[in-house]
């Protein structure tokens, strides 16, 4: 049998057992770090493989070797081309005749969607499903969502299509309503410890809490170089008077996202310690973020919170990441002071 995350053993079998009546298309949703994909994948092998047709995969016949190698005749993987270094096994190799096009790099395009027309058409090879996977589906482009959306309305015969989100909003409503959901649970925080226990990380506490419960999350979280920024970064929020121009220029090249989520996770904390006395994410800097929180006003800390949730839509393609930064960090020394 094949390996799976420890929360996802029971909504798989309660999945598979419903395969006889499965819809012909899937909408995996929950929590970002819980593994949502592994979870697609893992259901797509299960369905596919050959040896144990009742339930999870068995990891040992044809069928399964050949979707871990990543050429089952009848599974592709459909997903943006900048996490084309990350592809799942069985990936759509759609030609990319816009690779430096950085924003088109990170959306799920029309022509993907055609590149598979002889996949979706034909008869399966194996004369079981045919299994087409998305994610993440929020980055698909308007084209190319209408596109699916003829497919969602007149399926082949056989056919699964599993979509896979941490964001539903961002769906069009359309295919939304032509997909059953599937609401992927996040693990109870003694799974999710324990798992990373397993895993060998040594600050499993932290990871988890900065991560906010979301294991894989909390692995990369874990990391020491991941930690090595995030305090330095945190240092420079952590002082009132500091120099954030200086810091905006320190942090110019880190990873954005990263930056936005430390910032929005930091500001969180001193909401929380001013109104709980307590600390959610960073949980070893408690000191500092109480010392902020007994002076900051309120009011202006949730405006900038506000602005912070519209940094996150578009940090995809920030313009100048220092301006940006500059900008933030700024707001962010007005939004604290008394």
């Amino acid at each position: 049998m094949i390996d799976l995350l420890p929360w996802h053993h029971q909504p798989l079998r309660e999945l598979l057992a419903r395969r006889a009546k499965l819809p012909h298309a899937l909408l995996i949703h929950g929590n970002q770090g819980i593994g949502k994909v592994e979870f697609a994948k893992a259901m797509a092998q299960s369905l596919l493989c050959e040896a144990n047709e009742d339930g999870i995969a068995c990891g040992t016949c044809a069928a399964c070797g050949w979707f871990r190698d990543g050429n089952h005749p009848d599974f592709r993987a459909l997903l943006p081309d900048i996490l084309a270094e990350e592809r799942a096994d069985g990936a759509d190799g759609a030609d990319d005749t816009e690779k430096n096009d950085e924003k088109k790099s990170k959306e799920i395009r029309i022509d993907q969607i055609r590149a598979l027309g002889g996949f979706m058409t034909l008869t399966t090879h194996r004369d079981g499903f045919r299994i087409l996977l998305i994610y993440p589906a929020e980055t698909l482009n308007a084209n190319a969502a209408n596109s699916l959306l003829k497919t969602l309305e007149e399926p082949p015969a056989k056919t699964l299509i599993l979509l896979v989100t941490d964001q539903l909003n961002r769906l069009l409503a359309t295919i939304r309503s032509r997909c059953q959901r599937v609401l992927l649970p996040a693990p109870g925080a003694d799974t999710a410890f324990a798992w990373l226990n397993a895993q060998g990380v040594a600050n499993a506490a932290s990871a988890l809490a900065m991560a906010g419960g979301a294991p894989l999350d909390a692995l990369v979280f874990a990391a020491p170089e991941y930690q090595a920024e995030r305090k330095a970064f945190i240092a420079a929020l952590s002082d009132p008077a500091g120099d954030y121009m200086a810091a905006a220029q320190s942090f110019e090249k880190s990873d954005l996202n990263h930056l936005v989520n430390w910032t929005q996770t930091w500001v969180a904390d001193i909401a929380l310690s001013r109104l709980a006395g307590e600390v959610r994410h960073h949980i070893d800097q408690k000191k500092a973020i109480a010392g902020i929180a007994a002076r900051v006003h309120l009011p202006k800390l949730f405006r900038y919170e506000s602005e912070l949730r519209q940094v996150r839509r578009s940090i995809a393609h920030p313009l100048n990441t220092r301006l940006l930064l500059e900008q933030l960090l700024i707001s962010y020394q007005r939004a604290i002071q008394p």
